[in-house]
Protein backbone atom coordinates (compact mmCIF):
# COMPACT_ATOMS: atom_id res chain seq x y z
CA UNK A 1 0.00 0.00 0.00
CA UNK A 2 2.89 2.32 0.75
CA UNK A 3 4.20 1.79 -2.79
CA UNK A 4 0.90 2.84 -4.34
CA UNK A 5 0.74 5.97 -2.18
CA UNK A 6 4.25 6.93 -3.22
CA UNK A 7 3.41 6.33 -6.88
CA UNK A 8 0.31 8.46 -6.51
CA UNK A 9 2.39 11.24 -4.96
CA UNK A 10 4.88 11.20 -7.84
CA UNK A 11 2.09 11.15 -10.41
CA UNK A 12 0.33 14.03 -8.67
CA UNK A 13 3.52 16.11 -8.60
CA UNK A 14 4.22 15.41 -12.28
CA UNK A 15 0.64 16.29 -13.19
CA UNK A 16 0.94 19.59 -11.31
CA UNK A 17 4.19 20.31 -13.14
CA UNK A 18 2.52 19.64 -16.49
CA UNK A 19 -0.37 21.93 -15.60
CA UNK A 20 2.06 24.76 -14.83
CA UNK A 21 3.94 24.16 -18.09
CA UNK A 22 0.63 24.37 -19.95
CA UNK A 23 -0.27 27.62 -18.18
CA UNK A 24 3.18 28.99 -18.99
CA UNK A 25 2.70 28.21 -22.68
CA UNK A 26 -0.71 29.92 -22.78
CA UNK A 27 0.61 32.97 -20.97
CA UNK A 28 3.52 33.14 -23.40
CA UNK A 29 1.10 33.07 -26.33
CA UNK A 30 -0.96 35.82 -24.73
CA UNK A 31 2.21 37.84 -24.19
CA UNK A 32 3.13 37.48 -27.85
CA UNK A 33 -0.37 38.40 -29.01
CA UNK A 34 -0.39 41.51 -26.85
CA UNK A 35 3.10 42.47 -27.97
CA UNK A 36 1.98 42.18 -31.59
CA UNK A 37 -0.98 44.43 -30.78
CA UNK A 38 1.42 46.90 -29.11
CA UNK A 39 -0.11 46.36 -25.66
CA UNK A 40 3.33 46.32 -24.11
CA UNK A 41 2.31 46.56 -20.45
CA UNK A 42 -0.13 43.69 -20.80
CA UNK A 43 2.42 41.71 -22.81
CA UNK A 44 4.99 42.21 -20.06
CA UNK A 45 2.53 41.02 -17.42
CA UNK A 46 1.72 37.84 -19.37
CA UNK A 47 5.43 37.24 -19.94
CA UNK A 48 6.02 37.55 -16.19
CA UNK A 49 3.16 35.14 -15.47
CA UNK A 50 4.63 32.71 -17.98
CA UNK A 51 8.01 32.91 -16.27
CA UNK A 52 6.45 32.34 -12.83
CA UNK A 53 4.49 29.35 -14.14
CA UNK A 54 7.65 27.88 -15.65
CA UNK A 55 9.45 28.23 -12.32
CA UNK A 56 6.54 26.52 -10.54
CA UNK A 57 6.58 23.74 -13.13
CA UNK A 58 10.29 23.16 -12.59
CA UNK A 59 9.81 23.13 -8.82
CA UNK A 60 7.08 20.47 -9.00
CA UNK A 61 9.17 18.41 -11.44
CA UNK A 62 12.11 18.56 -9.03
CA UNK A 63 9.86 17.51 -6.16
CA UNK A 64 8.62 14.57 -8.22
CA UNK A 65 12.21 13.59 -9.01
CA UNK A 66 13.17 13.77 -5.34
CA UNK A 67 10.14 11.71 -4.35
CA UNK A 68 11.07 9.11 -6.99
CA UNK A 69 14.60 8.88 -5.63
CA UNK A 70 13.30 8.37 -2.11
CA UNK A 71 10.96 5.69 -3.43
CA UNK A 72 13.86 3.93 -5.19
CA UNK A 73 16.09 4.17 -2.13
CA UNK A 74 13.41 2.64 0.06
CA UNK A 75 12.93 -0.22 -2.41
CA UNK A 76 16.67 -0.90 -2.54
CA UNK A 77 16.89 -0.93 1.27
CA UNK A 78 13.98 -3.39 1.46
CA UNK A 79 15.86 -5.79 -0.83
CA UNK A 80 18.83 -5.95 1.56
Amino acid sequence: MLDQNQNDTVISLRRKSAEYYQKAAWNQLLALDNYREKNFEVAERFAQLSFEDQMNAVEFAELADAESLIFLDLNIEEEY
